[in-house]
């Protein structure tokens, strides 16, 4: 299965969705790099982790976190401006930035070689949590790992 078909899969699960966020929001975590972490270790596929870290990084500083900022600040009511437009400028930004996750994951699963064995998913996510952030206790990634089984 895809990375972006098996993510949107997993995502859908409340208890992975509340660990992801959980991860990003307290700890600075990319939720596409982990998912896509997590996948690739369930596959069995190698990828250079360099070149995925180095990719991540600079989508996250130059896409990602901005995308996700302007949306947030959207969040609250403004009184100036009508909620109606707010919201659906909001809405609109979630789209793009749900479009831009997709973006960053295809150039992550190009990084994959073939399907093979799986390895342990969660010390993929402890490697790939080290990459992302400020690594989080174990305890953080075994929740995700859990929820992902």
């Amino acid at each position: 299965m895809d990375l972006w078909t098996w993510a949107l899969d997993v995502y859908a699960r409340q208890d992975v969705a509340e660990a992801c966020l959980s991860l990003q929001d307290a700890h600075g975590q990319n939720v596409p790099y982990l998912l896509w972490a997590a996948w690739a270790a369930g596959e069995g596929r190698e990828a250079d982790a360099k070149a995925a870290a180095l990719l991540m990084k600079r989508w996250d500083a130059e896409v990602g976190a901005p995308l996700r900022g302007v949306r947030r600040a959207l969040k609250p009511a403004r009184p100036e401006i009508a909620d109606e437009a707010r919201e659906g400028l909001r809405e609109a930004l979630k789209g793009v930035e749900l479009q831009g996750e997709r973006v960053l994951m295809q150039g992550l699963e190009a990084l994959c070689g073939p399907p093979g064995a799986p390895v342990d998913r969660l010390d993929a996510l402890k490697r790939a949590a080290a990459a992302s952030g400020d690594p989080p206790r174990t305890s953080a990634l075994e929740r995700l790992a859990k929820a992902l089984t």
